[in-house]
């Protein structure tokens, strides 16, 4: 137990080390392509963790396995298609993330196919805890990539939809920023530790990712198929 809670944290930190500059990056590539070299010019297309870690949302990941990055310095209206390129921006991330994730199960996958490898994984061992690790990672940036396309503010999916919504919306949107922002902050804080407040009774976002969760992992169903 304390070795598979010391993989945990290690992939956590992994996530923010490695996944999440891939995922604002890639952002900032896309926001390029449209015509806003924002980013760019700042210096936040780069590899580099430090130039993407928030404090903060570095520690809620650590702890919790849920948090954010800086957010990426984008310039909309430089774009050629504004509401293109806000939408090709939002699902940038939700798509890395399940990526990501897609990338970790076909290792596992492919770990317990070779038959050197196989029943090495089912001890203890360097490549028992590989697999581990690269589980919780891919647990991870699909609760990131699920959550991102919820359709509250400030998240991914609300993004998407705000460029379909109509003058009246926009208004009252905008009206009413900060206790919009709110709401949905006190509406994921609720759903996120919904299953502690109800005793594991209700878990609408537990259900969510592993809804999402499944139909990642048909993504590397072939993988036995192939090399098993």
């Amino acid at each position: 137990m304390g070795l598979r809670l010391f993989l945990r944290f290690f992939s956590r930190a992994l996530m923010l080390l490695l996944v999440m500059p891939l995922t604002n990056s890639a952002k900032g590539l896309v926001a390029k392509w449209q015509g806003d070299d924002t980013s760019d010019r700042e210096g936040r297309i780069t590899l580099n963790p430090m130039a993407h870690l928030d404090p903060l949302g570095s520690l809620a990941i650590l702890l919790c396995g849920f948090g954010w990055s800086k957010p990426m310095p984008i310039s909309p209206v430089r774009m050629k298609d504004y509401r293109r390129g806000v939408i090709l921006i939002s699902l940038t991330g939700p798509v890395t993330h399940f990526l990501s994730a897609i990338v970790c199960n076909f290792i596992v996958e492919l770990l317990y196919c070779l038959p050197m490898t196989s029943a090495q994984m089912q001890n203890v061992s360097p490549l028992w805890c590989l697999g581990v690790v690269l589980v919780f990672l891919s647990n991870i940036n699909v609760c990131l990539g699920t959550i991102n396309l919820l359709p509250l503010p400030p998240m991914d999916g609300f993004n998407i939809l705000h460029q379909f919504a109509g003058n009246k919306f926009n208004s009252w949107y905008y009206s009413n920023f900060q206790m919009i922002n709110r709401a949905s902050t006190i509406i994921l804080l609720v759903l996120f530790f919904m299953p502690e407040l109800t005793g594991g009774m209700l878990d609408p976002l537990g259900i969510l990712i592993a809804w999402v969760s499944n139909i990642i992992s048909l993504a590397t169903a072939w993988v036995p198929a192939v090399f098993g």
